[in-house]
């Protein structure tokens, strides 16, 4: 796919960010070709992507972000990113696309302006629905 992915945290999560070693042991990090903030992803000969992270500012340790740079349609990239947003006040989204949350995520604490500006959250229990999301 041909773009972005942004996940970021909000509400409280957005004080404390989510723990880096805890999201990167989601994912095949080619460790050769990574650096500390931004990680190569190889599933298979013809699926791979880019993941950049920003820690936050207080705490290297945590994140504050991700961004997903041409994410591939292997589904075990969708599994990790779900389990990234199961991780607390963390939503996902994409140029054209809407907010996204995990099923049962803090919906009523997302910033009022993604709201206005993106439209109503949608949510995912899968990652074969987050996959749906974004495709569609």
């Amino acid at each position: 796919m041909g773009f972005e992915v942004y996940l970021e945290c909000f509400g409280e999560t957005q004080r404390t960010g989510i723990p880096r070693v805890a999201v990167r042991s989601l994912f095949p990090v080619v460790e050769q070709e990574s650096e500390p903030d931004y990680w190569r992803l190889r599933y298979d000969k013809t699926n791979s992507c880019e993941i950049a992270v920003t820690p936050l500012k207080s705490d290297s340790k945590m994140l504050a972000g991700l961004l997903v740079d041409c994410p591939c349609v292997h589904l075990d990239l969708w599994k990790g990113l779900l389990r990234v947003l199961q991780m607390g006040s963390v939503v996902m989204f994409w140029p054209g696309g809407p907010p996204v949350l995990a099923e049962g995520g803090p919906a009523s604490d997302l910033p009022k302006g993604m709201i206005d500006s993106i439209g109503p959250p949608k949510f995912a229990d899968s990652a074969d629905e987050l996959l749906r999301l974004v495709r569609k």
